[in-house]
């Protein structure tokens, strides 16, 4: 109410209210004081600088012109041995746990049925237990091959395709 009373814009009434109030109070007094010191403060402050019609450009023009930072990469061969090694973990666990990986398919549809019928599922599949791990070699092997086409992917054939701007090349 004291910055009102300061601007005048309060009512005849009220104002004299406030007058009367800041002449009683100590600590109003000091506050409508310092309120006159920004007033007068802020009357000597220069006005904003104005925007140049091309600010927006030139913004965007530095920053285009601004050298992307290189993405921290996993290097190659780390990334493999991560994938392989976190690979063969799942691959082990589910080779000790049922005898291979067709135990995985059975359990899922034998879900339905009673835990009778997964185990005598799972008796069914332990012959075969030596070509599950054959076919998650395989498997694991195909996943190497997939690996290293995605990473072949994302360093040869993805910046070729990037417009040209994105590469850094001038035209």
């Amino acid at each position: 109410m004291l910055d009102h009373y300061l601007e005048g814009t309060l009512r005849p009434r009220k104002a004299l209210e406030v007058s009367t109030h800041v002449a009683e109070c100590d600590r109003c007094a000091a506050l409508l004081e310092e309120l006159r010191v920004i007033d007068g403060l802020l009357l000597t402050a220069r006005a904003p600088a104005r925007m140049t019609p091309d600010f927006t450009k030139a913004v965007v023009s530095a920053a285009a012109a601004a050298p992307p930072k290189p993405a921290r990469r996993v290097p190659f061969l780390a990334a493999l041995i991560g994938y392989l090694v976190v690979a063969w973990a799942i691959a082990a666990f589910a080779l000790a746990r049922g005898g291979g990986v067709g135990t995985v398919a059975a359990l899922v549809a034998s879900e339905q049925q009673s835990i009778a019928a997964a185990g005598a599922a799972l008796r069914a599949l332990a012959p075969a237990a030596p070509l599950a791990a054959a076919a998650v070699t395989a498997v694991l092997l195909i996943d190497i091959f997939l690996v290293l086409a995605v990473i072949y992917g994302y360093r040869r054939l993805r910046p070729a395709a990037a417009p040209n701007h994105l590469r850094g090349v001038r035209s």
